[in-house]
């Protein structure tokens, strides 16, 4: 599940993002050629670099440096059409990503290689160029080589803004040649605030929603989507039947609902029972925690560590499984023989 589009409407700007885009706005007059914006999966790094970057082109900033929301280049960049800047990310559809270039969501090397016209001219409004690439991390091999060069040599006022989710997955060369700037995660009070304005209606799911993204508001908004919804409350009664019900009888539900939405949820809630079992406290089904430690009593560390590789070692398989009944009905007869008799 991906975070929302960064969004237009001031009320939805996440208060916890005003530090970091202070100080990002106050590097304006010394900018290294090359920020990568990290932070964990789903705070809204991807709503700070668009502000940031709206910032760095508009042509009446404020006194702090902010966008000013109303020339000429602004409205360029809140359209898409701004001529000095560059959005590279995964491939969809529209853009002729073929289904499994999707299903990688990769940014391919022809992504990288076509900057190379863009990079090499100067600027069309005597200001910053600006390069951002989201989620740095899903750049393949070959295309994380070919930005290497323009990262050492840009060209003229060129910024290069990298937004990565998991900077271990950057090549370290990369990495090296990029200005590292780290987006904190918001407390968690402030995110269940933010929540609450978000989806009003929802308070009796909000707290769960956000230990199950790991306090990250923006994945836990994603959780609110009706089918994505739908699969974890599933994932929370099978939880809660097997391996006292038929599991067959059990997994019916799972059927019909893509395993790229309800395995996510299994993975999670088997790493909490993993927890448990540990001796700790389940971290993304608290609510479950009573039920997590009595299946904790009935198997083992091994048994579940054996079930969440098996499960992990899946996930090539998960958009398109050859039968989605017999996937889902395996996938929860392995659950349930973890806690079969020794």
């Amino acid at each position: 599940m991906t975070e929302p589009a960064a969004a237009s409407d001031a009320r939805t700007w996440p208060a916890w993002l005003d530090g970091s885009l202070l100080k990002l706005l106050a590097m304006r007059e010394s900018l290294p050629h090359a920020l990568l914006l990290r932070g964990h999966r789903g705070i809204g790094k991807g709503w700070l670099a668009d502000r940031f970057a709206q910032s760095l082109l508009c042509e009446a900033p404020g006194p702090d440096g902010s966008a000013c929301q109303r020339c000429d280049a602004c409205g360029w960049y809140a359209s898409g059409n701004h001529p000095d800047f560059r959005r590279v990310s995964p491939l969809t559809e529209e853009e002729g990503g073929s289904r499994s270039e999707r299903a990688r969501r990769e940014i391919k090397v022809d992504q990288i290689r076509a900057l190379a016209g863009f990079v090499g001219i100067g600027a069309h409004r005597a200001g910053h160029k600006l390069v951002l690439i989201e989620p740095a991390e899903s750049m393949n091999a070959i295309a994380a080589n070919a930005l290497l060069k323009t990262l050492e040599e840009p060209a003229g006022d060129t910024v290069f803004l990298l937004v990565c989710g998991n900077a271990g997955a950057l090549p370290a060369t990369v990495r090296s040649r990029c200005v590292p700037f780290t987006v904190a995660s918001p407390p968690p009070a402030q995110a269940l605030a933010w929540l609450r304005q978000a989806l009003p209606g929802e308070e009796s799911m909000l707290a769960q929603w956000l230990a199950l993204a790991d306090g990250a508001p923006l994945r836990a908004l994603a959780f609110a989507d009706p089918a994505a919804a739908s699969a974890y409350r599933l994932v929370v009664l099978a939880g809660d039947q097997i391996p006292e019900n038929s599991v067959l009888k059990t997994a019916e539900g799972f059927a019909t609902t893509p395993p790229t939405l309800w395995v996510p949820f299994l993975q999670s809630w088997i790493g909490d029972l993993g927890r448990v079992s540990a001796g700790a406290a389940p971290v993304r089904f608290p609510a479950q925690a009573p039920r997590l430690r009595t299946l904790g009593r009935l198997t083992s560390l091994p048994r579940i560590g054996e079930m969440a590789g098996w499960l992990n070692r899946q996930t090539p398989i998960l958009e398109h499984p050859l039968n989605a009944r017999l996937f889902a009905e395996e996938v929860w007869l392995r659950y349930e023989s973890m806690f079969a008799a020794a």
